[in-house]
């Protein structure tokens, strides 16, 4: 998460590596992953804005979580 202040339905969050690089490997697995921030606001890149509103179940957002956990974890090990 990129703020403290409180949010409501979107979040900020920083990444690890480029925007389109994870929203394509979520987008291969079916998942819209979120809003790539760098070319509106380039001081926060790399980051997401993601959004979950009522149109999303619970078992939609674990499996964002299960999918996106597992692309960074990919990615570590890669690098390590």
């Amino acid at each position: 998460q990129a703020f403290d202040a409180p949010y409501f339905h979107e979040a900020v969050l920083h990444l690890d590596r480029a925007a389109p690089e994870l929203l394509a490997a979520l987008a291969s697995q079916g998942i819209l992953g979120g809003y790539d921030l760098s070319a509106d606001y380039p001081e926060l890149d790399p980051a997401l804005l993601v959004c979950a509103t009522e149109a999303r179940t619970a078992g939609d957002i674990q499996r964002y979580l299960q999918v996106a956990s597992s692309l960074f974890y990919e990615s570590s090990q890669a690098a390590g």
